[in-house]
């Protein structure tokens, strides 16, 4: 029997199960408060196994890879300590039965609409949700879905008032930058580089594009504070040249300064006909590398288990059981590895090698749990 869905927020997770959702024969609705469809968050993201194992799903594949970057190595560069370690994309996609593909946000979201509105997903711009309009989505819907985000979801609110985004003390300035034809980029690996509380990461998507994170130490939060390149290039401005390269070549408009917050794990995603997938529920921190990865799993699983309960409280206990234990690992990984790299004296951080055969087995097998 077909359900009357509303989806509040058109990110990944919110666009993601609405195709999914709408391709079974369900009314879905998105109620999105920006105008217009785009992203005005991030620069890039790197596409993990599990996550082109469902945008395969989607049947998204084609169109994703055209806009992709596939890299076949991550470099880690600690400049305190001079090691340098590999992981082999190669090895990780051969063991995972996945490709890993990196691409633009604005891309990414473009498809993602795209797929959505091909499914006929119905999409409201410009509707932000308080709790008054959830009231009224509640009394109009069979579920009304949480997709709205970390910092400020409506939907966790009316859930789990008690759970807060949390700042992790650093802060992350994005941006997006085009190389110029004598000086392309090596859009053969991902390139990582560790200083004493700082981290500069440069992702390919070819050897003209490229997005990229600067992160550092920021124990106060200076709300509406955007650092400029020029503030970049002159923090990091002793920094390898394909760094200095990278902020060079910029794109302005594209920069973005986040102060980082994640969520503590709730103990309940689901209240009555609502419940909150992606960030809303389980927001891990960028340092984790599976934030949309994990939103894109929580489309996929919640729409298959869709055709496995008949009734509400049995498929979001189905659901949350079934996510729960995977999503606050990756939230404890993405806050592990902060700590070791903005929140650690660099002569006391673990060094790091280059990773295993063994290590990435085990690292492939943990991000398809329960997909493959």
């Amino acid at each position: 029997m077909s359900k009357r869905i509303a989806i509040v927020g058109a990110g990944v997770a919110g666009l993601a199960f609405a195709t999914l959702a709408a391709k079974q024969g369900n009314q879905v609705d998105i109620f999105e408060r920006r105008s217009q469809a785009g992203s005005d968050l991030g620069a890039g993201v790197t596409l993990w196994p599990n996550a082109i194992f469902v945008l395969t799903q989607m049947g998204l594949l084609k169109a994703i890879q055209k806009a992709s970057g596939e890299p076949m190595t991550m470099t880690r560069y600690d400049l305190t300590t001079g090691v340098q370690g590999d992981l082999s994309l190669r090895g990780l996609n051969q063991s995972a039965g996945f490709n890993t593909l990196t691409i633009l946000r604005r891309d990414l979201m473009a498809i993602l609409f795209a797929g959505a509105d091909q499914a006929g997903v119905q999409i409201h711009f410009g509707e932000a949700i308080n709790l008054d309009k959830l009231s009224e989505l509640e009394n109009q819907y069979d579920w009304v879905i949480g997709a709205d985000g970390r910092m400020n979801s409506t939907l966790r609110r009316k859930i789990s008032p008690v759970s807060q985004p949390v700042y992790q003390g650093f802060v992350n300035v994005i941006g997006i930058s085009h190389s110029s034809p004598t000086r392309p980029f090596n859009n053969q690996s991902i390139q990582d580089y560790l200083g004493d509380g700082e981290r500069f990461g440069i992702v390919p998507i070819d050897a003209s594009t490229c997005f990229w994170a600067a992160g550092w130490a920021e124990v106060e939060k200076q709300p509406n504070r955007m650092f400029t390149l020029s503030e970049l290039g002159e923090r990091f401005r002793e920094w390898p040249s394909e760094v200095l390269t990278v902020l060079q070549q910029a794109e302005q408009s594209s920069l973005h300064t986040v102060y980082v917050h994640d969520l503590d794990p709730m103990t309940s995603w689901s209240r009555g006909k609502c419940m909150v997938i992606g960030d809303a529920a389980h927001a891990a921190l960028p340092t984790s590398g599976q934030g949309a990865c994990q939103a894109l799993e929580d489309a996929w699983w919640l729409a298959k288990l869709m055709q496995e309960e008949a009734t509400t409280d049995r498929l979001f206990a189905r659901f949350q059981q079934q996510r729960l234990e995977k999503t606050v690992a990756i939230q404890m990984t993405g806050r592990h590895i902060a700590q070791a790299i903005f929140h650690t004296p660099a002569n006391q951080r673990p060094a790091q090698g280059s990773v295993t055969e063994a290590s990435l087995d085990a690292m492939a097998a943990f991000w398809m749990t329960g997909l493959v």
